[in-house]
């Protein structure tokens, strides 16, 4: 196992996934909490806020400042398993670092987070290709499951980019969520893909 360049520990060919948070775990709500979610107000975390267009601007001073997150504990048994199964799982949203606040109300347990502005930080952010291209280039070789909810027709299973690589997309509802079906999807192409290590110079298959 080795850090990549963002400090992130691997094995070679194991499986990524990129998770988001808003839409995915933190669901839109208009109205009732569905079923299974809670309401939570959380205080945003003014240290590690990131810097890039997706993300607005924290209000100027020193004092707490909260959002409402709507999100789901059945979500952390989802990623558990991934975890189980073999794959490395990342934090792969525009909060970056400051999201990690959040993560405990979904049951998650520390995972490591991409920041995704610094991995092409003289690449746009105003299109979904910015995060799938950011986890390609932090991590190469390996297959790839990208969860969020920005998703739109990249969904299924590709080699999208280059250099290309087998990569799964899977794009939640922001109203409903990542769903045990869309879970299962991803354990299957982690199990699928955790066994296939690419040969490095000087090896083979």
């Amino acid at each position: 196992m080795a850090a990549n360049a963002h400090g992130i520990v691997t094995s070679p060919g194991q499986p990524v996934v990129g998770l988001d948070f808003d839409g995915v775990l933190n669901v839109t709500v208009r109205g009732e909490v569905p079923p299974g979610f809670e309401l939570h107000m959380v205080e945003l975390d003014r240290d590690n806020w990131p810097q890039h267009p997706y993300i607005r601007p924290l209000p100027p001073g020193t004092g707490p400042v909260t959002h409402a997150v709507v999100v789901s504990r059945a979500h952390g048994e989802m990623v558990r398993s991934w975890l189980a199964a073999g794959a490395c799982v990342v934090w792969a949203t525009t909060w970056e670092r400051a999201v990690l606040r959040n993560a405990s109300l979904c049951d998650l347990p520390d995972l490591p987070v991409l920041e995704i502005s610094k991995v092409l930080a003289d690449r746009p952010h105003h299109t979904a290709d910015w995060k799938v291209a950011g986890l390609q280039a932090a991590f190469p070789g390996h297959p790839l499951v990208w969860v969020d909810d920005f998703g739109g027709d990249l969904r299924g299973e590709s080699t999208y980019g280059q250099p290309p690589s087998p990569m799964l997309v899977v794009a939640p509802d922001d109203w409903v969520g990542l769903t045990q079906e869309q879970s299962d999807d991803v354990l299957g192409f982690v199990r699928r893909w955790g066994g296939v290590r690419r040969a490095g110079p000087g090896e083979s298959h």
